[in-house]
């Protein structure tokens, strides 16, 4: 249902109304298509660069950046202080189905056209390169700790605090693999954050 049926005409479901924002939320949305469903919880502070789309019973925390073309998917939870950037799909237990719901904890970076989904967990401060994407049968190989990381069980994909973490690949032991030379998708930690991290971090602050 539209927030103003005369001059924008248009519904959902009626169970599934549009949450009204008021100026008393103290949430930016630049205007141009975004839609955040209701039963959401905006954080004072969230910034809304159009068109992003926040589903039904997601939580985004105080001060989180949500840009372009971003999705917030259903039940997904995302902390304080974190940039959502440009297409990153952040996955929800309805859309994508999933059985348990994204957790993104606070100050985390999660770069442009980047993927979340299958109920992983990203610990604080953690940097997601652009093209990242995580699920639980995507291993992380931490070559700082010299571990890696993957789902067990009906556990989530855990990533540790302040891990950088961008796209890779692991060769493909079957021997028609080797043959033609084939790999499958995983994700490093190259490093944690450092000095260099915070000076990039902070740069995307001042840009709001």
């Amino acid at each position: 249902m539209s927030v103003d049926p005369e001059r924008q005409p248009f519904m959902d479901k009626s169970t599934y109304p549009v949450r009204a924002i008021s100026e008393a939320d103290g949430v930016r949305i630049v205007p141009g298509g975004s839609s955040i469903r209701d039963a959401s919880y905006i954080g004072r502070g969230v910034i809304c660069m159009p068109p992003m789309f926040v589903n039904v019973g997601a939580y985004v925390g105080e001060n989180t950046m949500i840009d372009s073309h971003a999705l917030v998917g259903s039940c997904a939870q995302i902390g304080r202080g974190c940039h959502i950037s440009a297409g990153a799909q952040i996955g929800g237990v309805l859309e994508p189905v999933g059985a348990l719901p994204v957790v993104i904890e606070d100050e985390v970076m999660v770069g442009g056209n980047s993927g979340l989904y299958e109920g992983t967990v990203v610990k604080r401060r953690a940097v997601l390169g652009t093209g990242t994407i995580l699920n639980r049968s995507i291993p992380v190989y931490d070559l700082v700790k010299d571990t890696v990381y993957t789902a067990k069980g009906d556990q989530p994909l855990v990533i540790p605090e302040e891990a950088i973490v961008v796209p890779g690949s692991r060769a493909i032991s079957h021997p028609l693999g080797k043959k033609h030379g084939l790999s499958l998708q995983a994700a490093v930690i190259v490093k944690y954050r450092d000095a260099k991290t915070e000076a990039r971090v902070q740069l995307e602050d001042l840009l709001r």
